[in-house]
């Protein structure tokens, strides 16, 4: 038994615990690929080498007061800077151990679908939101509650431009239309500076949260698709399709 315990205490829990550590950092590293995050950690990276060299290699003392003083102050700093992200990865940490969902029902996704092909084809601008685990209070509040039944013609009606709310987004909840007019974020990521101001409140809802987004432009009638953060056009005749097979496969990846 002491030789057993002496291999797990010497070598498999330190296996064990850098196979932790690797899988969180490559969360970690997937999670902000692509995004502006990853640009503050290179900084904090090239501060960290900053503090090494100039403490350990060239002996700057006053560098070395100044960055030891900042790394002191760097939790709060970081939990203001990515207070965003860490937000979210606890909601949707949260949301997962929390809930269990069963019944997928895309019923729903037909209406939406059928409008946003009528709205296409007219040019009419739409925004429509479905959420997923991740709650949207914060953006339904900024919205008029209606909680109705999710009909094509409810949302042609909405998204009318004789409607006072037709600006806003629609936010889909449970499988019904609880609320429209909704004010989204931004996304002011650099790579999208020359979309519409729809589309980019598109990208910035879905890089927040796990939210499916459908946009229809009011220039061109394009269609596309949002979730992650990113953006995809999508063909009229295969929107339901691709609506759905996400909506199911985000359902699943919720369950896992």
């Amino acid at each position: 038994m002491s030789f057993i315990y002496q291999i797990w205490s010497t070598y498999i829990v330190n296996i064990i615990d850098i196979l932790v550590v690797s899988f969180i950092l490559y969360k970690c590293l997937v999670a902000i690929k692509g995004t502006r995050t990853i640009q503050i950690v290179i900084g904090l990276i090239a501060l960290f080498a900053i503090t090494i060299i100039a403490k350990d290699v060239i002996h700057l003392r006053a560098l070395s007061w100044l960055m030891n003083k900042f790394w002191l102050a760097a939790v709060i700093i970081l939990s203001v800077v990515f207070q965003t992200e860490i937000r979210y990865a606890l909601a949707k940490l949260g949301s997962k151990i929390a809930f269990s969902e069963t019944d997928i029902k895309t019923n729903f996704l037909e209406e939406i679908s059928e409008a946003a092909i009528e709205m296409s084809k007219s040019k009419t601008g739409a925004l429509i939101v479905i959420e997923r685990s991740f709650g949207l209070k914060n953006y339904t509040d900024t919205g008029t509650m209606l909680d109705a039944k999710i009909s094509h013609e409810l949302l042609l009606s909405i998204f009318n431009t004789k409607a006072p709310i037709h600006d806003g987004a629609v936010i889909i909840k449970n499988e019904r239309l609880h609320s429209a007019g909704c004010v989204l974020p931004i996304s002011t990521e650099i790579e999208v500076k020359h979309l519409g101001t729809r589309h980019r409140a598109a990208i910035g809802i879905s890089a927040l949260t796990d939210a499916i987004v459908v946009v229809v432009s009011e220039e061109t009638g394009r269609i596309s698709i949002c979730i992650g953060g990113e953006i995809e056009s999508v063909s009229r005749e295969k929107l339901l399709t691709n609506l759905s097979e996400i909506y199911k496969q985000r359902h699943m990846t919720n369950e896992q």
